[in-house]
């Protein structure tokens, strides 16, 4: 470096000192400044780094990107929910609860029948509805139709989503399941019978499984008191098959009742029972499924529907 600084000194002593002499020495000045090794070891400004390839086989990477604030969030949707049925039931029976039982006591006692105003269809409010239906010269099955409810003024009242709102159907809508009156009301009705046990209509009179189903089965506890239906004479009071321990009482004039699956018997044969005496208890001998009573009703030996007769 000093070598070329030196021989440029003598030449620029040498050049006349003029406009264009200056521009021309300045030149070289910056021709010799450029070729000089101390610029040249210098090593070279960075370049940016190339993007990186993947390897063979790989998709690329893809970097994340953030969504832009203009650009809505999409937001979940609540599915829709069917709002529960208000359907009010036609009738008011045995086991009922609420205000509207409390309104039809209230009309029973407006028509000079004695009834205590709970709010509860007892076995006392079903003897006043079958005494009103009498006076009225209707069947007397202790049951508030709707022609009776509509006679009294009373309006049944359901609130949404409760269990009376679908109407007291049973599992998958095959057949009504209602409580039946406690054992304690032997108000018979207009066919001379009563029920025989409290507890829950199970199972329907008719076609099941493909046979034949002759009577009503009542869901009820274990061990809860069964009574005869109607006065008459015990005519079998043994294990019978299918139905288990069997109580059948003759009650004259062709009529015949049948009770099966019971854990124990309270009576013999050619015992006379009274309507509403115990005969024996709640329970799932023979072939069943679980703790009820099998109830049939025979006509000269004919299965027929309880339900009417009750």
């Amino acid at each position: 470096m000093d070598d070329y600084a030196s021989a440029f000194a003598k030449l620029w002593h040498r050049m006349p000192l003029t406009p264009l002499s200056t521009a021309a020495g300045l030149a070289c000045a910056c021709a010799l400044a450029l070729s000089s090794p101390a610029l040249a070891q210098q090593p070279p400004a960075p370049s940016p780094p190339a993007p990186s390839q993947p390897p063979a086989g790989q998709a690329p990477a893809v970097a994340p990107t953030t969504p832009s604030p203009a650009s809505p969030v999409p937001q979940p949707v609540a599915p829709q929910v069917p709002a529960p049925s208000t359907r009010a039931p036609t009738a008011l029976r045995p086991g009922a609860r609420g205000a509207s039982v409390a309104s039809l006591q209230r009309a029973l006692r407006k028509r000079g029948i004695r009834v205590k105003i709970s709010g509860t269809y007892d076995a006392r409010t079903r003897a006043a509805v079958r005494k009103l239906q009498r006076r009225l010269g209707s069947r007397a099955t202790g049951i508030a139709n709707a022609a009776l409810l509509k006679r009294l003024g009373v309006t049944i009242r359901v609130v949404a989503g409760s269990s009376t709102a679908t109407g007291g159907r049973g599992p998958g809508g095959s057949f009504d399941e209602y409580p039946v009156p406690e054992p304690d009301d032997a108000t018979p009705s207009a066919a001379g019978f009563v029920w025989p046990t409290n507890g829950v209509v199970s199972s329907p009179y008719g076609p099941r499984w493909g046979r034949m189903h002759e009577g009503i089965d009542i869901a009820a506890p274990a061990g809860r008191p069964i009574r005869a239906a109607k006065a008459g004479l015990v005519i079998t009071a043994a294990l019978e098959g299918a139905y288990g321990n069997l109580v059948v009482i003759d009650h004259g004039n062709g009529e015949t009742t049948r009770y099966g699956h019971m854990s124990a018997f309270a009576v013999v044969q050619g015992q006379t029972v009274a309507i509403g005496q115990v005969i024996g208890l709640i329970g799932s001998t023979g072939r069943s499924t679980g703790n009820h009573l099998h109830f049939e009703i025979r006509i000269n030996g004919v299965s027929m529907d309880p339900r009417p007769y009750l």
